[in-house]
């Protein structure tokens, strides 16, 4: 954790950001999504939340490609973006439907809503169109394909559901690999400063893990 902070300081520096912090969004709680991460940033303030599974010894090779993923987020400002466009959307939906027909008006409250999936399916690309250019290509593959097997192990109904709900804020994993391999950037690993070795877990006690 104290390397985390460490480089986020380097961030922050590098940035001008006056703070940006992190904290376990699960507490280390099993039955918890240790899977999460998230961003805000407000003004030159950010944070980070991360699942335990990211900091934990069979996920930690996936760290850096995450974290990088959500300093995109927070260097791009999309909450502070997402707070407006979402906001403009809810006016024009209201305006839409004061003056116009219904069947119109519902379609312009679709048009807007599928324009806000398009911008944000665009933001999660290129953020990780960041981890690749910073973690390297097979680094943000190897995350994706992670998480497809992750969904792989679920039943049917329960991951097709979940695949819904996703499609509304994210695209797609098959989408982002195909992404990965088309930005330009080393086709190999990179030199990241939280990147970890599994085999630095290896002497750990099976209690202790």
């Amino acid at each position: 954790m104290q390397s985390i902070e460490r480089h986020l300081v380097c961030v922050a520096r590098a940035h001008h950001l006056h703070r940006l912090t992190i904290a376990f969004s699960d507490g280390w709680d099993p039955t918890g999504d240790g899977n999460e991460a998230a961003s805000l940033r407000d003004g030159r303030r950010a944070h980070v939340w991360l699942g335990s599974n990211w900091v934990g010894p069979g996920d930690t090779t996936h760290l850096p490609a995450v974290l990088e993923h959500e300093l995109g987020h927070i260097l791009r400002r999309d909450n502070e973006r997402s707070t407006f466009l979402q906001a403009g959307g809810v006016l024009l939906a209201v305006l839409a439907t004061a003056w116009l027909p219904l069947t119109l008006a519902v379609l312009v409250a679709a048009a807007l809503r599928l324009l806000y999936t398009g911008w944000v399916w665009h933001s999660e690309l290129a953020c990780d169109a960041r981890a690749v250019r910073t973690c390297g290509r097979d680094a943000v593959i190897a995350l994706w394909r992670r998480n497809t097997d992750l969904l792989r192990t679920l039943p049917q109904p329960a991951r097709r559901g979940i695949v819904l709900r996703a499609a509304a804020t994210h695209p797609p994993y098959r989408l982002r690999v195909w992404w990965a391999l088309r930005i330009t950037a080393s086709p190999g690993t990179v030199s990241h400063p939280l990147a970890v070795l599994p085999a630095a877990y290896d002497t750990i006690p099976p209690h202790a893990a």
